[in-house]
């Protein structure tokens, strides 16, 4: 952006060099008419000055054509350049929204990581809560194993029980 401005100053600029030629050549013109009509006021002894003032106003009148081609081309230039900056705008508007857009998406994916963390700090409390369960299940059925090999054997003391009592009477 700034090197595009810099010749958009730059064209403008040479305009106005442009224009001080083409005032220098009209200026340059004038003076070779008069030296025309001083070199014929002379007469003969003026011939060769009106030569030099003939070729003067040549110059003049290039210089002119010279200036007049420049401008044409440096309008131009300057009208390219004028588009080529307003590209450039528009080439960082879009990159203004793109880095915007960047920023959202970097916003949300930070979210989105965030929330990962978060779901995997949960997952690992579930994880460590079912061991605990399957430990307190464990225990339990270890429990039960035990209270049904006790039961067994209650069982089988109370029938050898019966078995004893049966043989006593009252009489």
């Amino acid at each position: 952006m700034t090197a595009t401005k810099n010749i958009d100053a730059s064209s403008s600029r040479i305009v106005t060099i442009i224009k001080t030629i083409e005032d220098i050549a009209f200026q340059t013109n004038i003076l070779a008419l008069n030296a025309s009509v001083e070199a014929a006021r002379a007469g003969t002894a003026g011939k060769g000055f009106s030569v030099v003032a003939e070729e003067v106003r040549n110059l003049a009148s290039k210089s002119t054509e010279a200036a007049q081609n420049t401008n044409g081309l440096v309008s131009r230039s300057i009208q390219d350049v004028k588009t080529g900056t307003e590209s450039t705008d528009l080439a960082v508007s879009a990159m203004q929204v793109i880095h915007s857009c960047v920023q959202s998406i970097k916003e949300l994916m930070d979210e989105i990581a965030a929330a990962s963390v978060q779901q995997s700090q949960m997952i690992s409390q579930v994880e460590d809560g079912i061991k605990e369960i399957s430990q307190v299940v464990q225990a339990n059925a270890a429990s039960a194993e035990e209270s049904a090999a006790v039961s067994k054997e209650l069982s089988g003391q109370a029938r050898t029980l019966n078995q004893l009592i049966s043989r006593f009477h009252i009489r």
